[in-house]
């Protein structure tokens, strides 16, 4: 008898800032354990991680050159100017911007332009990931998407130039300027869904493994927290965006979730926890996802 294996497998990495840095230990366990990845849809940070996955097939070239990157002088000045003070290091994604938005602490930059990180800087860090490659230099299939903020659509990347592709899709609202492209405003693929499930089944696969790092929702103390208006419209859509998420989750076959508790998306300092964290949850999943993609046959 020999194991042989029936299902196509899409890999869903989803986005949350420099917590995806825990896609880098899913993708290591994973191929530690022999589950095959014959396509990989991502977004926002996941994109970059699946992109440099399908260029490379080698998890340890995509840490090696990811660390290099974030130990450049044109990281470091960029992750230095989005940083918040100390009282606000542990809130998460979402947070992280409200605070920002409400602290007025980049109210002057904001009534100004429409990011913080002009677009040029933001082409120069893309580049230093991908250098001139595309979609046509993989060696596995890759997609990863975007939303038109004119329209409100999705859209997707599955060719042309890299560096486009991953600007669009990491394009964090407020923070790292849309990408304009052919009558379109482009902004962050997390804008419509932070795991892209819907995105992961345009390979028409058999089984989806998702990964979701984003930060799960928290109680809190109305008196405290809930002082305005736009308290209450922010906390609203929260809520939205993590019921969204549990009717997501729903849709894959697996879902991998490292545990990185309340980190924030901007905290690239955690490097190694990210990593430890996502390695050990896909190693936990991996015999459930073996048994269910391989079977055996004479």
């Amino acid at each position: 008898m020999k194991l042989r294996r029936r299902k196509k497998v899409v890999l869903a990495l989803g986005a949350g800032g420099a917590r995806g840095l825990a896609h880098i230990g899913v993708i290591r366990a994973l191929k530690e354990e022999g589950v095959p990845i014959d396509a990989i849809a991502g977004i926002s940070f996941g994109a970059i991680i699946g992109a440099l996955y399908s260029l490379y097939l080698d998890i340890d070239t995509v840490e090696d050159k990811l660390r290099e990157y974030m130990a450049s002088p044109l990281f470091q000045e960029t992750s230095e100017s989005m940083s918040l003070p100390q009282p606000d290091r542990a809130l998460g994604f979402l947070e992280k911007i409200q605070a920002t938005l409400k602290k007025g602490y980049f109210y002057s930059r904001a009534l100004r332009r429409q990011s913080v990180i002009t677009p040029e800087t933001f082409v120069l860090h893309i580049r230093e990931l991908v250098d001139d490659h595309g979609f046509h230099d993989l060696n596995i299939p890759f997609r990863c998407s975007s939303v038109d903020l004119i329209t409100g659509h999705p859209i997707i990347f599955s060719d042309g130039p890299l560096i486009t592709a991953l600007q669009a899709s990491c394009a964090t609202p407020g923070f790292f300027p849309p990408v304009s492209l052919h009558g379109m405003l482009l902004a962050d693929g997390g804008v419509a869904e932070m795991m892209p499930v819907f995105l992961a089944k345009t390979f028409r696969p058999d089984y989806i493994i998702g990964v979701d790092v984003t930060r799960e929702i928290e109680s809190i103390v109305e008196e405290q927290e809930l002082h305005h208006s736009l308290d209450v419209v922010f906390r609203s859509y929260d809520i939205t965006r993590d019921f969204a998420n549990v009717y997501t989750n729903r849709e894959v076959d697996c879902v991998i979730r490292p545990n990185i508790g309340s980190y924030h998306w901007s905290d690239f300092k955690c490097f190694d926890l990210y990593m430890q964290e996502g390695y050990q949850a896909a190693k936990a999943r991996a015999p459930e996802i073996r048994k269910r993609i391989f079977w055996f046959g004479g």
